[in-house]
């Protein structure tokens, strides 16, 4: 290994990556109509974060993208499918509108994604939207994903759909004093919240649950949402502190998530070795980025995991370092051990990134690696706002549109 100096993102290489994407999805996604929304955001954000996204797609193709995706807007609901599958068109009634509805992760991606490329989001049915947000909140305080039959409210109930909920409630938040009934109910939100977060110190997918980095991350996500909500907008500690949600726990419970134990094979050598040391003691069950008695010339190399005793995982870099971020604490992470981890254990040949070691680049795993290293001012990448999870560039762009302004 060589000095940190030389570990470098290649641009090239990850834009070339990502434009191959943009013009044919791979194999493993020729199933996922379902997704196809996310897909694009991952694309359209990737794009945008290494600064190609005038020079990748032409003007032609980005209003393309934009077309379909208001094709995907649900009529009467404001909200966005997934994709134009299951569009009924002049056949839809009371009777069959449940089998189309309109689902929150999407509207979230849609709308991030129309911001991305530039749409003022004119065409938004903004106020049917937010009152269908609304509707999906549950008496808990957490959301549903879609409403059913009989107006009921479906699917699941964890954080990362309140992160979606309240998320596009502030982008097509217009003038909060003309808002009239498009609120959610805050204070049980943040009583679900803090009701989530474990003995641990971190937060998991709903109360009584083990910490979560994924769900965690969604719900600082949603604190920091709430708080750009607020006029004038309240810091994320404060609506934190409202919550009684207790930060400093949950900030050493993700910075604890930083571990060197970043291939399973590590682990398969333990097994044949009965788990035991020279002592006959059990080992521990994973390592974790400690200083370490290493020659200065030899790099450590210390990704994230989602949970406790888990191997590393790009994705859980991001979920960790971008819920440090919003809190303003990502500078206690090791981020020399990180970018190690990135930039020479999980980058793959072709551009993007891979899950774990050896394993082929996906989006959503490729995205989150460039994430994780934009909140690093990594050269070549834009600045990432780490609530929104897409550049900053375009949170800004999503300020000034004309409908915010009046």
């Amino acid at each position: 290994m060589g000095d940190d100096t030389e570990l470098r993102l290649n641009i090239d290489r990850h834009i070339k990556y990502w434009k191959r994407c943009a013009q044919i999805l791979p194999e493993p996604y020729a199933t996922g109509e379902s997704s196809r929304m996310s897909f694009g955001f991952f694309i359209v954000a990737a794009l945008d974060l290494l600064g190609a996204l005038e020079t990748a797609i032409t003007i032609a193709e980005r209003q393309s993208w934009i077309e379909w995706i208001y094709t995907c807007q649900v009529p009467f609901t404001g909200g966005f499918r997934g994709f134009t599958g299951t569009m009924l068109g002049s056949m839809r009634s009371s009777h069959n509108w449940h089998w189309d509805p309109a689902n929150l992760p999407n509207t979230y991606f849609a709308l991030a994604t129309l911001i991305i490329l530039g749409d003022d989001l004119s065409r938004v049915s903004r106020a049917e939207c937010m009152r269908w947000v609304c509707s999906l909140q549950r008496l808990d305080g957490s959301f549903g994903e879609f409403l059913g039959e009989g107006n009921a409210v479906e699917g699941a109930d964890d954080m990362r759909l309140c992160m979606c909920a309240v998320g596009v409630m502030k982008i097509l938040q217009g003038n909060p004093l003309d808002s009239g009934d498009l609120t959610l109910d805050k204070a049980k939100i943040l009583q679900y919240i803090a009701n989530c977060q474990s003995h641990e110190g971190g937060l998991g997918q709903a109360p009584l649950l083990e910490a979560h980095s994924g769900l965690n991350y969604c719900a600082i996500a949603t604190l920091s949402f709430l708080g750009l909500l607020r006029q004038p907008p309240m810091p994320v500690y404060e609506v934190a502190k409202e919550a009684d949600v207790d930060t400093e726990a949950c900030i050493r419970w993700m910075l604890d998530r930083q571990t060197m134990w970043v291939d399973e094979d590590e682990d398969d050598e333990d097994e044949e070795d009965d788990g035991k040391g020279d002592d006959g003691q059990q080992d521990a069950p994973f390592k974790t980025a400690a200083p370490c008695n290493q020659s200065d010339s030899q790099r450590v190399v210390a990704g994230f995991c989602g949970r406790c005793g888990k191997v590393a995982d790009t994705c859980y870099c991001f979920w960790n370092v971008g819920a440090l971020a919003i809190l303003q604490q990502h500078s206690l992470v090791d981020v020399d051990a990180l970018r190690s981890y990135l930039l020479e254990t999980v980058v793959h040949m072709i551009g993007g990134f891979g899950k774990a070691p050896g394993e082929l680049p996906d989006l959503l795993h490729s995205y989150l690696g460039l994430a994780t290293l934009a909140i690093y001012g990594e050269p070549g990448l834009k600045e990432l706002d780490p609530t929104f999870c897409f550049s900053k560039d375009a949170v800004k762009r999503l300020q000034h549109v004309a409908w915010r302004q009046s």
